[in-house]
């Protein structure tokens, strides 16, 4: 190996940048034996993988609105129409 090395030639890689909706992360997850029991069921009722199916609730839950938002906009509708 050399003493000294020059880097002012190299060129530094910037990481690509990720669509967040399009990449799959791998993690784990701790879930109640009977809940995993039931997705897994479901899973096979509906003929997807039981990954998939999770996915697809979870971003349903997202992707719903909060109760706040919810209870904001019918107050405003509400008041709205009483003044």
């Amino acid at each position: 190996m050399k003493k000294e090395y020059n880097f002012s030639k190299g060129k530094v890689r910037k990481k690509p940048t990720l669509n967040a909706k399009d990449t799959k992360v791998q993690t784990s997850v701790r879930i109640d034996a009977d809940i995993f029991l039931w997705l897994q069921a479901e899973a096979d009722r509906q003929h997807l993988p039981y990954q998939t199916l999770l996915n697809k609730y979870l971003r349903d839950a997202m992707d719903k609105p909060s109760i706040e938002s919810r209870l904001a906009a019918i107050e405003k509708a509400v008041f709205k129409k009483a003044l």
